[in-house]
């Protein structure tokens, strides 16, 4: 009879095996679990869900664990048909949600159906309309609060403090220096979109021209009746932008500011053109004559009437229109109005001019969108450096004029055509993408699905070093989620601090 394998074993050797039987599950625990990042979407397009496309398409538990602590979502696929959500936190820690197959397709069918209703509801006459994305801004919205606080809050309350030499200067460095800690405070406890970034600092720097024109159509009298209205014009159009712009894409947000743009001037221009600034010799007041200061208010109720219209041009597009797109259109506006100027001598009359630069201005917007924004996608830095090709190419016009001796007309048109030719100039450097299609300011993102039934555009595969969050994230099932309302959805998420690195190839 066969001895019992204890008694071949001695006793020492087993319990050392079992001793360090611990330590070979964790050493097999550790291995490299291996993640592919994959769509939210069946159709493959949408890998990152920020807070305002949540908000914007109402995820919600049980399909949508998230609240309102997090940066952006990515989705990816694991071993066994399983996936997991990865949240990036406010406060730099990640959570990491797993979904079983039959919780992974109810997701998609959310989404899709919101991809859906919204395509639908923004439709535009020659074609529907796409999902929409605007990630996280960062620190961006930082500096263009502290930029603001130097020359709109940090200047309107020095007017304000204006009666005391040292009472000015001080509220102009804290209004300054608070406007970059607060900014920062924000970016801190919340997630602040790229498309809030843009409106706030639109609406701060509108805000304060706009308050400039109020005080002059008041007649304010001192430092202290241009300070207030500045200051609550910067503060509030940034209030307002920064609300906003909840929902929007980046090409709504800008295409918001350039509308506000565009319907002042062209207010301007038109009671321009009606004589509203013809001079006036029997006036010697302070301020602007009597007939300019309607003109001014009609032009502020413009503005505000070109934030609600603004949007509609990226979305009812049948082009995708980005926010670097609308730099584009808006230099190119600026440019049409500097050179109709150069057609007309300092003789011509102030209607006139007034007319003909701001046909020009419509011209050059009208130009620039059926030859630019209809052909190529250009992201924000695209647009930035497209515009400072404009300047550079203006400033090698003007000396040329110079070197050349020329008269006025043929100096402005040589800045102008050297505008012009320096912003078509960077953007063939520069080389965008072509036109996504209507998908309302988002440019085309690589997808990399396939699983699930989403498109493979991409044979990224990605090798994540933490594996025992995903691990656990897989692996728990006894405890649940702050409200829970399917017990089969997912486990607690997993927060680490440790480092997340990522192999792509």
């Amino acid at each position: 009879m066969q001895r019992p394998i204890r008694h071949l074993v001695p006793a020492w050797l087993l319990a050392g095996a079992l001793a360090l039987s611990p330590c070979a599950v964790l050493a097999q625990g550790s291995a490299p679990q291996i993640e592919r990042p994959i769509a939210f979407d069946a159709a493959g397009h949408v890998t990152v869900v920020t807070p305002t496309l949540a908000a914007r398409w109402k995820l919600s538990a049980p399909e949508w664990p998230l609240g309102v602590d997090w940066k952006d979502a990515r989705l990816y696929a694991t071993d066994g048909g399983a996936a997991v959500l990865v949240a990036q936190r406010v406060d730099g820690t990640v959570a990491r949600y797993a979904y079983v197959a039959g919780d992974l397709a109810a997701l998609r069918r959310v989404i899709d159906a919101a991809v859906l209703a919204q395509g639908s509801a923004g439709a535009g006459t020659r074609g529907s309309t796409g999902f929409e994305l605007s990630e996280p801004a960062g620190n961006v919205f930082v500096r263009n609060q502290t930029v603001l606080g130097l020359f709109a809050y940090g200047p309107a309350t020095a007017a304000i403090l204006s009666d005391n030499g040292a009472a000015a200067g001080g509220g102009y460095l804290l209004a300054a220096g608070t406007s970059f800690f607060v900014a920062a405070r924000m970016v801190r406890n919340r997630s602040v979109s790229r498309a809030q970034t843009i409106l706030a600092f639109h609406g701060g720097t509108r805000g304060s021209l706009a308050g400039a024109a109020i005080a002059a159509i008041a007649r304010a009298d001192g430092g202290a009746g241009y300070g207030a209205p500045i200051l609550a014009g910067a503060l509030g159009g940034t209030i307002a932008g920064f609300h906003g712009a909840k929902g929007m894409s980046d090409g709504e947000a800008a295409s918001s500011g350039f509308g506000a743009d565009l319907s002042a001037a062209t207010t301007i221009g038109l009671v321009g053109a009606l004589g509203a600034f013809d001079e006036d010799t029997s006036y010697h007041g302070d301020g602007p004559p009597p007939r300019a200061r309607p003109a001014l208010g009609a032009a502020i109720a413009a503005g505000v009437a070109g934030y609600w219209v603004g949007p509609r041009y990226a979305r009812r597009s049948a082009y995708n229109v980005t926010a670097g797109d609308i730099d584009m259109v808006f230099t190119s506006a600026a440019l049409g109005a500097l050179a109709t100027n150069a057609v007309f001598s300092n003789s011509t009359a102030r209607r006139t001019g007034f007319a003909v630069s701001t046909a020009g201005m419509l011209a050059g917007a009208a130009i620039a969108d059926r030859l630019m924004v209809r052909r190529a996608d250009r992201t924000s830095a695209d647009g930035t450096l497209a515009q400072l090709g404009a300047v550079a190419g203006m400033l090698m016009g003007g000396g040329v004029a110079i070197m050349a001796d020329v008269n006025r007309q043929p100096g402005v048109a040589l800045v102008a055509a050297g505008g012009a030719l320096g912003l078509v100039a960077a953007d063939r450097i520069l080389a965008p993408s072509p036109d996504a299609g209507p998908k309302r300011g988002v440019l085309p993102s690589e997808s990399s699905s396939g699983l699930y039934g989403g498109s493979s555009a991409s044979s990224r595969v990605s090798l994540s070093i933490i594996p025992a969050a995903t691990s656990i994230a897989l692996g728990m099932s006894g405890t649940r989620t702050a409200r829970p309302t399917r017990q089969s959805l997912m486990a607690r998420p997993t927060i680490t601090n440790v480092p997340v690195m990522r192999i792509a190839f």
